[in-house]
């Protein structure tokens, strides 16, 4: 006669190694620090693709960082050529936006890199460039970067409601290199 089934020993490893897969893999879902390191991922190349586009086409790239409660979000900007880093403009030009006889906007959003909209539960809690007096923590930043490979020195800290990175990029290399904990341009450059 033939038995037909699982023995109580088969079933059992069965279940432990269903259970092994699910202790290991579920809190990995969870973690916050992922969706951090896939954002800092992201920035990170992002920044040497802008850099390389810059170059190739002889023109100045920006990052546009909106720091807006609940629309969080980063986009890529491009104008024609060398153009220079001056937060006076930027600030017309965002007030002009909101005009309808103002003059044509020198950067414009550049469709071929995707808008990316912050995770919920992650914010950018301040972006600061060399050309800035003090950290941003609300509205619109700008990271640049020039033509001749140069970029503008920066620091964006991304948080969470335990942790903060920061994403800290070179002016020579334009390389974004990750700290895993919260520090200022300042403190970096010293």
């Amino acid at each position: 006669m033939k038995n037909r089934g699982f023995t109580l020993i088969e079933v059992m490893i069965v279940l432990a190694l269903f259970g092994a897969i699910v202790a290991f893999g579920v809190p990995r879902l969870f973690k916050k620090d992922n969706n951090i390191k896939a954002i800092a991922r992201n920035f990170v190349v992002m920044s040497r693709e802008i850099r390389n586009k810059a170059r190739l086409t002889n023109s100045t790239y920006r990052i546009a960082v909106s720091m807006e409660p609940n629309e969080e979000k980063y986009w890529i900007e491009r104008a024609n050529g060398l153009q220079t880093v001056d937060l006076k403009a930027a600030e017309k030009e965002k007030e002009d936006k909101k005009t309808d006889d103002a003059p044509p906007p020198l950067f414009k959003i550049d469709k071929t890199v995707k808008e990316k909209t912050l995770p919920k539960g992650l914010r950018i809690s301040s972006v600061e460039t060399i050309n800035m007096k003090a950290p941003q923590t609300t509205g619109t930043a700008y990271i640049y970067f020039f033509p001749e490979g140069f970029v503008e020195a920066a620091a964006v800290q991304i948080s969470n409601d335990k942790v903060t990175w920061t994403l800290v990029f070179n002016p020579l290399t334009g390389q974004a290199d990750v700290i895993e904990k919260a520090q200022s341009l300042k403190d970096i450059q010293r």
